[in-house]
């Protein structure tokens, strides 16, 4: 017969329950399911220090003391239950929260602040002026509707602005978009075109009316590019060819821009074209002053072939083709990279299925895996003659990020480093029903790998090469993501990489550290991790005066699981100790990317 008991404590209640002054309210609750072992707070017998930290954690309003007893009597019912919980046997059921904490990064906070002051614990370099700029997901929901993919969220940006002098100025703000405002207006989630689904569905006309609204969420990044009269222009972007101009300093929205192509189709054949697919990583073309990004241009009548073009920004406004090729089946790209020569474009075997989308209206679902079809191309451009080199790949791969790629003195030989997954499985594990369930989000695949591919132009071969060895004690490091480098090394031979890996310890989501791996070889990697503290994306910003490629520091937001609160932590660069944090006044949902902008002050 199964044994079942539930023992709920609360340790320091409130003086309406039981006179006590104490403000806090404690509580463990504690699940015992015979010698099938225990669930909830009783995971592990071994992390005492873990339970005894449960003891006087904060809890939610939500939770009551169930006993009206003494102070005394509370805290030995407190500690009787901690024994009880390391005499048992230790097994997970699955009820358990391991990642305190960790749902703060997928609920929506509604909270728009504007030049909020707030302080550091501990001296800022004063080299450090400018603004970060920060692009991601606010709001997962909104009146009758909700998202089912965490990639819909409705974008929000957020700043921290450096004076130089200690003063730190925190904002944040929606992304005013068509597609936010006519959300905002209807109390609902507007019909334009998403990554997924709703809940409730849209319907038919509605789903007619996304595909007229198209795409209008950008919620990925952000970007600067340089005006004629000598300033900038600052950009939200997305995966896709529409940007929106923001306004840095005070985090507003301009105007959405899609911009025309110099250079592309006549505007006949345009119409048979769908201009959708980009980069939200666009890269500096190096010893210019422009950028490049790419096109995909997906054929809407299957005996006409779609292409692919790189793409130089000229402006926001003004962009001229580089190259221009057909291609057999279009493949979702994320990002891709650049060397002093040319340009490197992955297209992983995961292509975008045209009569899916046209029948159903969610990238999601049409987007196909086919490594069986091929491992993949790799398409290697010069950006001075435009030709174009189509390379089959030796390793079937998943990549959302690029990290770098460097000409090597032998004549036509480049080294490309990526973080790769196996398969893209984790892009669906990133569906807020997973994401939002302790359990399911504990099993879904994250890691990836820092992988170094040599490109052999002359040989027309790419075949993936051994990366420098890690140091025994981090044999973690190379399992990042969300990589991050000093950006006066890119496109260059180069030695560090900051990065995220999720799952350190190769278990539970509660361990997820900031790295830093050396791929020279020379043992300067590091780690720093705070238990149940959840980082996002580095940014690595230089010392101006530096010397060292890891002369800077790198910027964090985390989210403090346990205290339930978010703070930018600042970090030396150079052996990733804790410099100072600062505490937000609001939480900050999960951000994707961003950049410093030095300039905005």
């Amino acid at each position: 017969m199964l044994l079942q008991a539930s023992v709920r404590l609360s340790c320091g209640t409130d003086r309406k329950r039981n006179g006590l002054n104490s403000k806090t309210k404690s509580v463990l609750v504690l699940v015992i399911r015979g010698r099938r072992g225990v669930s909830d707070t009783c995971r592990d017998r071994n992390h005492l220090t873990h339970w005894l930290e449960l003891v006087t954690t904060t809890c939610p309003p939500s939770r009551t003391c169930s006993y009206n007893m003494t102070a005394a009597a509370c805290w030995v019912s407190c500690a009787a239950a901690v024994l009880l919980c390391l005499l048992l046997p230790a097994t997970q059921a699955s009820g358990d929260v391991v990642d305190v904490g960790f749902d703060l990064l997928f609920e929506s906070n509604t909270v728009e602040l504007s030049d909020v002051p707030i302080t550091f614990d501990s001296a800022l370099p004063t080299w450090l002026t400018g603004t970060l700029v920060r692009n991601g997901l606010g709001l997962f929901e909104n009146g009758d509707r909700s998202f089912l993919h965490a990639f819909d969220g409705f974008a929000k940006l957020t700043s921290w602005r450096f004076l130089g002098n200690g003063s730190v100025f925190f904002s944040t703000r929606f992304l005013a978009s068509s597609f936010y405002n006519d959300s905002m207006t209807s109390a609902s989630i507007a019909p334009y075109l998403l990554f997924d689904s709703v809940s409730p569905s849209f319907t038919f006309l509605e789903r007619m009316k996304a595909i007229y609204h198209g795409i209008d969420n950008m919620n990925a990044n952000v970007v600067r590019l340089p005006r004629d009269d000598g300033g900038y222009d600052y950009l939200a972007l997305s995966d896709f060819w529409k940007v929106y101009e923001i306004f840095p300093d005070r985090l507003g929205t301009g105007t959405a821009v899609t911009s025309p192509l110099k250079g592309s189709h006549g505007t006949l054949l345009n119409n048979l074209f769908l201009n959708l697919l980009s980069s939200a990583h666009p890269l500096p073309e190096p010893r210019t002053d422009k950028h490049l990004t790419f096109l995909s241009s997906i054929s809407v009548l299957p005996w006409i072939p779609s292409r692919m073009q790189l793409v130089r920004v000229v402006s926001t406004s003004q962009r001229e083709v580089v190259a221009s090729w057909e291609v057999e089946r279009v493949a979702y790209m994320h990002s891709f990279s650049v060397t002093q020569t040319h340009a490197l474009l992955l297209a992983h075997p995961m292509y975008v299925n045209v009569p899916c989308m046209i029948t159903r209206v969610t990238p999601f679902d049409c987007l196909d895996w086919r490594p069986d079809i091929t491992p993949g191309t790799l398409y290697v451009v010069n950006l001075q003659s435009g030709e174009v080199t189509s390379l089959t790949m030796d390793t079937v791969v998943f990549t959302m990020h690029h990290i770098n790629a460097f000409n090597l003195q032998t004549e036509g030989q480049i080294i490309l480093d990526l973080s790769a997954y196996p398969d893209p499985k984790f892009v669906a594990s990133l569906r807020l029903s997973i994401l939002r369930d302790p359990s399911r989000r504990n099993n879904f695949p994250v890691h990836t790998s820092l992988l170094r591919f040599l490109v052999d132009l002359r040989a027309k071969t790419v075949r993936q090469v051994l990366t420098p060895p890690q140091q025994p004690s981090l044999d973690f490091v190379s399992r990042l993501d969300m990589p991050s480098i000093n950006e006066c090394f890119r496109a260059r031979k180069y030695c560090f990489v900051y990065g995220v890996v999720v799952k350190m310890d190769n278990s539970t989501l509660s361990k997820v550290a900031i790295v830093k791996r050396d791929v020279c070889g020379l043992g300067r990697d590091r780690a720093w991790l705070v238990p149940n503290h959840y980082p996002v994306e580095p940014l690595f910003v230089p010392n101006p005066q530096g010397l060292e490629e890891d002369d800077g520091v790198v910027l964090v937001p985390m989210i403090d699981g346990p205290a339930r609160r978010s703070y930018l932590a600042v970090l030396d660069a150079h052996n990733l100790v804790l410099v100072a944090k600062s505490y937000l006044p609001t939480v900050v949902p999960y951000s994707l990317h961003g950049h410093f902008f030095e300039e905005i002050v």
